[in-house]
Parts: C-alpha cells; sequence; structure tokens
C-alpha cells in the first residue's frame, strides 16, 4: 500500500521556490544567448564563455541590468542583447573582472599610453614578449617591410587574435555626435 504525503507551502515560500526558479531559467536563457552570438559573431565577444555559467558575480550583475532595463515595450531577446551588450562594454574598459581563462590558454597584456609602453602582464611569467614600434619617422617602408618579413619567418611564431581596446575612446565619439 501506497502512502501519500502531501505537505502545504505558504504563499511567501512558493514565491521563493518561485523566484529561484526564474532566475534559473533566465541564467539558462542568458548564457545560451552569450554562445549564440558568439557564434554569429555579434558585439565584442569577449566574454568568458568556458567559465560563464560559474562566473557568479557576473551572472548577478548582468540580472540586476536585466531586471532595470526590463520594459514591457521592448521584446526579452532585444533586453538580454542589451544586457550583453552591457556587460562586454565593462568587461572591455576593465570594470569586470572574469575568472582566469583556463591553463593553456597564456594571456599577455600590453598597456599603451601615448605611443609609449608603459606596463606589460603575462599569465605565464616565462613568456618571451617581444614589442617593436613601427614609427614612420624612424622606420621607413623598407625597414617596415623588412621587420614584418623577418617576424614572420621566425619558426615557432605564429599570428594569433587579438584584442585592441582604447578606453574612453567610444565615450568621446558619442559626446563629438551629441554636439
Amino acid at each position: 500500500m501506497e502512502r501519500k504525503t502531501t505537505a502545504r507551502l505558504s504563499d511567501k515560500e512558493m514565491e521563493k521556490i518561485y523566484r529561484i526558479r526564474q532566475r534559473f531559467y533566465w541564467e539558462m536563457d542568458f548564457i545560451s544567448r552569450c554562445r549564440e552570438r558568439k557564434l554569429e559573431e555579434i558585439g565584442l565577444c569577449n566574454l568568458p564563455y568556458q567559465t560563464l555559467p560559474e562566473e557568479k558575480k557576473l551572472l548577478d550583475l548582468a540580472y540586476e541590468l536585466y531586471n532595470n532595463m526590463e520594459d514591457s515595450n521592448t521584446t526579452y531577446n532585444v533586453t538580454l542583447d542589451l544586457v550583453i551588450d552591457e556587460i562586454e562594454r565593462r568587461i572591455q574598459d576593465n570594470r569586470i573582472v572574469t575568472a582566469a581563462e583556463p591553463p593553456g590558454n597564456p594571456r599577455v597584456v600590453i598597456i599603451i599610453e601615448d605611443g609609449i609602453v608603459s606596463t606589460v602582464l603575462a599569465s605565464d611569467p616565462d613568456i618571451q614578449i617581444d614589442i617593436i614600434e613601427l614609427d614612420r619617422n624612424y622606420a621607413d617602408s623598407e625597414l617596415r617591410s623588412s621587420t614584418y618579413d623577418a617576424a614572420l619567418k621566425e619558426p615557432g611564431l605564429q599570428n594569433c587574435s587579438y584584442s585592441l581596446h582604447v578606453p574612453g575612446y567610444e565615450q568621446e565619439m558619442e559626446t563629438e555626435v551629441d554636439e
């Protein structure tokens, strides 16, 4: 004989369960949309895709932004895209720190201020970083061309992806457009 047990939950407990599930499904939608945008090359594509489900601070911020941007006149997916765009901008401007990339993905950050290298950081302290500046005032086209040729022929070196960020540039462009 099977015995059934029924538990009655208060409205407050039911609301709490509902909010937890709602947040869970929202995070799944958010992560899914981030990955879709990466595949379609929409936006800056600078999110930590491999660790995104574990990026709790980033997900908390994204959910907060979503709730602040949510509007009955804007579709769900458009609002998600707006949130992702904002998160990508904050990552680009180093206003969000994400978990380190998995081992095997060395990273180099070079900060150039007014044409002068001011800081070089690397995830691997044993990595050799060569910075070559080809200034038109000192290197003619032949010297620039031979520098590229020499680097491209060097064994072990290969092209790699990189991103160039100019913090404040977008804000300056918006100001010029507004004027």
